[in-house]
Order: C-alpha cells, then structure tokens, then sequence
C-alpha cells in the first residue's frame, strides 16, 4: 500500500511537472511571437504622454469655465438688446407722433416748408373747389368750351404772392394754364359772370333756407363780341327759365334785341324817365 500510495504521489507529481513544462513553454513561445511584434519600438514614454494629458486637462477646464462664462454674457446681452429693442420701438413711435403732431400744427399755422396754406385757408379751397364744379359748366358754356377754372396746386401755395385761393384758367386750345388776369376784358367779364353764379348755386345748395330767385348784372356786356355775348345771354336765360329773375343792367343798345322784357331809363332835360317794354 505504501509503495501504491508512493507511486501515486510520483505520477501525480510528474504530470504537474509536465503540466508546468507545457506552460513554461507555451509562455516562452507567445514572448517570442510579441518580441516579433514589437520589434525595434521603443518603450513609451508615460511621463511625457501624462504630463500632456495633465495640460489638457487643464486648458479644457480653462475653456469650459471660459464658455460658460461668455454663454451667461450672451444670456445677458441678449436680455440687453430685448429690453433696447423695446424701449427704441417706443422712442420710435413717440418721434412718428411728434412728426405728425409737428406737421399737423406746421400746416395748420401755416408755417410748413414749401406750403405756407393755413387751416382756414385750406378749408376755404374745399368750398371754393364746389363753387368752381358750379361755375365750369357756365363758363365752358360761355366760352365755347375753350376756358375751364383750377385752382392753384397746393404745392404752389405760398410761392411768391400766391396765397393759395388764386385762380389760374386751362386753355383746352392751348393745352396749358396761364393766370387769370390774363384773360382779355370780354374773358373776365364771363369769368367773373360764371364764378358769381357758381356761387348762387352753391349757396343754394348748402341752404335749403336760401333761395336766390333774383340776381342782377350790372354791365360787362359792353366788352364782348357779339358770339360771347349771346352764348352768355343763353346762359342767363336757362337760368331765368328755371324760376328765375334775371336782370341786367347795361348800356349795349344790341342787348335789346336779346331781352323781351326791359325797363327803359332815359334822361332829358326834365329829368329822368321809366317805363316797362314787356315783349
């Protein structure tokens, strides 16, 4: 049994030895393969690869804290530049109203660049333009259709004497305007006739409680050729058709051949004399 037991022991000693044998050799073996892996390189140099790995470390901590800080600014600035934007919307809408307001008061004193047209001024344009819509029909009439009345532009007004209710006259002949004053004494007297009488109609219209169912026209007939003057003979007579007294007082004998009913005035040595020739 002992030398069983001795046996045993030996086997089992050998086959550790065999075991460790196979190992060593196994071992040697891999070392050879890595030696061939390795070659000529040389072995690292940690402390180097640390030290840069310590810089980074630390120039990336540098740069984080140097983000969040310049991340808080944005933050900041960005609140600065709503609360700017805000506040400059406001101060812009306060400068818009100051403008209007500005403009509003320039224009209304007067005292507007280029425009020197007051309130009252500018008011009077509006009733005058309805007087000349009026007064147009009568006296393109008169004129054969050659004279129409304008205004003076308001971007005129101010310039020079113009003080924006002057009048200028469109030539549909010669397709351009020229100053009122200009028109011979036959033109004006059939300006002045056809502006009086826009005027009636005006004041008419704008009072239910005016009625102006008589006008008189003192003389002007004088200066007028003989077309002008029964164009404009015509127009008194529509007039006077339409439930209105139309007189004339004048000295142009040709007149009598265009009224039927005149009161005659003459004068003598005894005095003056009146009668009526009713036609």
């Amino acid at each position: 049994e002992k030398e069983q037991a001795a046996r045993s022991r030996f086997e089992n000693a050998q086959a550790g030895a065999k075991r460790h044998a196979d190992a060593l050799l196994a071992t040697k073996t891999k070392k050879q393969t890595l030696l061939k892996e390795i070659g000529d390189r040389k072995r690292p140099q940690t402390e180097a690869l640390q030290q840069a790995l310590c810089a980074a470390e630390e120039k990336l901590t540098i740069l984080t804290e140097r983000l969040q800080k310049q991340s808080h600014e944005l933050q900041e600035n960005r609140y600065a530049l709503q609360e700017l934007s805000s506040s400059s919307e406001a101060r812009r809408h306060i400068f818009s109203e100051y403008e209007r307001l500005d403009r509003l008061y320039k224009q209304m004193s007067g005292n507007i660049s280029g425009s020197r047209m007051d309130l009252e001024t500018y008011v009077q344009r509006l009733y005058l333009s309805k007087i000349l819509s009026s007064a147009n029909k009568r006296f393109q009439e008169m004129s054969g259709g050659q004279y129409t009345f304008r205004m003076i532009r308001i971007a005129s007004a101010g310039e020079g004497r113009n003080k924006g209710l002057d009048l200028m006259v469109y030539s549909s002949v010669t397709g351009k305007e020229r100053e009122i004053r200009t028109l011979s004494g036959g033109e004006s007297f059939m300006a002045a006739l056809s502006l009086a009488l826009g005027m009636a109609d005006q004041i008419q219209n704008t009072s239910s409680a005016v009625h102006l169912d008589m006008m008189f026209i003192d003389e002007g007939f004088g200066s007028l050729d003989d077309l002008a003057r029964s164009k404009s003979i015509r127009v008194l007579k529509e007039m006077a058709d339409s439930h209105r007294l139309i007189g004339i007082i004048s000295h142009v004998t040709e007149l009598k051949q265009e009224i039927g009913n005149q009161l005659l005035i003459t004068k003598d040595e005894h005095g003056s004399h009146v009668k009526w020739r009713i036609n």
